[in-house]
This record gives structure tokens, sequence and C-alpha cells, in this order.
């Protein structure tokens, strides 16, 4: 049986992380990062190439109490892509 710990948390019912992610590479839609929808978009994020916004999205997680060894972090560059 998988812990909690290792399953990323469902999003919120009725959110639209889709849209959440499209607004974050867009450079908006900060304010509706969660807890519930972070895993989420940091694999949206991997999925569509986004290093740098998985990047950050990983660093808003690790700020927030996550346990960074169990996030793959080192696997991410030391700093994010120039734009």
């Amino acid at each position: 049986m998988p812990s909690p710990q290792s399953s990323p948390p469902a999003p919120a019912e009725g959110e639209d992380v889709q849209g959440i992610f499209i607004s974050l590479r867009r450079g908006g839609g900060r304010e509706k990062v969660n807890d519930a929808n972070v895993d989420s978009l940091i694999a949206l994020a991997k999925q569509h190439g986004e290093v740098q916004l998985e990047y950050l999205l990983s660093e808003w997680r690790s700020d927030c109490g996550e346990n960074v060894d169990a996030t793959a972090l080192d696997a991410l560059p030391k700093f994010p892509p120039p734009l």
C-alpha cells in the first residue's frame, strides 16, 4: 500500500490545473498555486519541457515544507536556463 506522502495530492474539486499552468507559462497565476495542485503543475511543466517553471514550482514546494530529498531536485539544473 503506497504511503500518503508518495502519492501526489489530487487537485481541489473544480480546479483547472491546465488553466493555471497556461497562466503560469504566460507569467501570471502564481496566486493560484497551492499544496493541492503544485505536484500536478510540476508534472505538466516537466511534460512540456518547461524546465524553468518546473524548477520554480519545485522551489515553491520545498519552501512549503515538503521533503526536498524525495523530489529529485538533483536532476534539475543548478540554475534555471536563461529566458
